[in-house]
């Protein structure tokens, strides 16, 4: 077992971090932009980045993504993020995204069409789960679906929806049968353009990212899109562990970034005549964020690396989502303390460290869902949450 990265791959975490240092401009450009709802600048961002190789990360390459093992992909998901959050989530969202499901549940065509766009950053794909009564109880979700011909007809609302505008599509979870159980659950790709969708103006989260809200009033789309009809859930959410583990590495960037910042802050500033490096209790602050960091990565790369099946462990996803959340707020938010006064103002990056890692302990599945799956496994056994006489039975 090793646990040093190769030649290989520190080159090109060095290649990846000077392309993105080239882009930082235009990245501050369409994160500015897109707050005021123009989303022009994001649109040339992402293909400024596909001819970089910087999209589709773990795409294969015949559809034009770069082809690089997961392992690879999150390191450089990492990387990016640890340069910008704007970088960071095109990154993210076109490589170990909501795309993963069409390579893994769509035919040729579905593959060609969205997989070769989203290489070629011609589209984006946000991903549609969370309802008004479905967060962590996804599978209670109530959007439907109904065959018509060669249509499929929609209804429903999602939301907490990332990315929604600025995107051409969403990778709709939602019922295509009546029974109320999970095996009702499909997904289908839906054309914001399509008759009957609409997406609200969104609200700023505290990470500063707009999130919206999707509705679907007899919402019509080709029957073509169609991912899965139903008996996916299953599926859905074992490829939805690699979106985990590309979020688990955007908050490891954002927490390495944090980390970085304060190191060489307390080499600069100077109280009582001394370096804040030479004070031996915030030299511990620093040994134990770099512990933090240490092993938030191994239990991230170990996920990512033992995927024989062609997909990550749920288990091992589920402790690395748990660790890696809450190493990373501890880490953002020692950075803030390292940096006094000034950690908490908006003029220098930790405080927006920290407000991006902090929506990692809810997305994706909140912390205490993940440790109920990973009690299941020690227990070798499920624990529901749903009340004996009503709810989901997951079948």
């Amino acid at each position: 077992m090793d646990f040093q990265l190769t030649e290989t791959q520190r080159e090109l975490i060095d290649a990846t971090e000077k392309l993105c240092r080239q882009l930082l401009p235009f990245a501050k450009e369409a994160h500015e932009a897109e707050t005021k709802g123009d989303f022009a600048p994001l649109q040339r961002l992402r293909r400024q980045m596909a001819e970089a190789g910087l999209l589709a990360l773990n795409m294969p390459q015949e559809y034009g993504g770069v082809g690089l093992p997961l392992l690879e992909t999150l390191l450089l998901i990492q990387t990016i993020q640890r340069v910008d959050s704007t970088l960071g989530g095109l990154a993210h969202r076109t490589s170990t995204g909501a795309i993963g499901a069409v390579l893994e549940l769509g035919t040729q065509a579905q593959k060609t069409r969205f997989v070769g766009g989203v290489a070629r950053g011609e589209i984006g794909v946000s991903i549609g789960i969370t309802e008004p009564d479905a967060g962590s109880a996804a599978t209670a979700m109530k959007t439907r679906a109904r065959i018509e011909g060669d249509d499929v007809i929609i209804n429903g609302q999602k939301i907490f929806i990332s990315a929604a505008k600025g995107h051409h599509y969403t990778m709709l979870y939602c019922r295509f049968g009546n029974t109320g159980r999970a095996s009702d659950i499909g997904a289908i790709m839906v054309p914001h353009d399509a008759p009957g969708f609409s997406c609200s103006g969104g609200t700023l989260n505290m990470a500063g990212e707009r999130q919206y809200e999707l509705y679907f009033d007899d919402c019509r789309v080709p029957k073509a899109n169609i991912l899965a009809e139903s008996r996916a859930f299953a599926k859905l959410i074992s490829v939805y562990n690699v979106e985990r583990l590309g979020s688990i590495s955007r908050m490891l960037g954002s927490a390495q970034a944090a980390f970085e910042f304060a190191l060489h802050y307390v080499q600069e500033r100077k109280q009582f005549g001394r370096e804040l490096a030479d004070f031996q209790g915030l030299q511990w602050m620093l040994a134990d964020m770099k512990v933090k960091l240490e092993a938030a990565q191994m239990l991230t790369y170990r996920a990512a690396s033992n995927t024989a099946s062609g997909l990550p462990s749920p288990l091992e996803t589920s402790v690395a989502k748990v660790y890696v959340a809450q190493a990373a707020k501890e880490i953002c938010d020692d950075a803030i303390q390292l940096l006094g006064g000034y950690g908490y103002m908006a003029e220098y990056p930790v405080e927006g460290l920290y407000r991006e890692v902090r929506g990692g302990s809810i997305y994706g599945g909140t912390l205490q869902i993940h440790k109920n799956m990973i009690a299941g496994h020690l227990l070798g056994r499920k624990n529901s949450q749903w009340a004996p006489t009503s709810g989901e039975s997951g079948e």
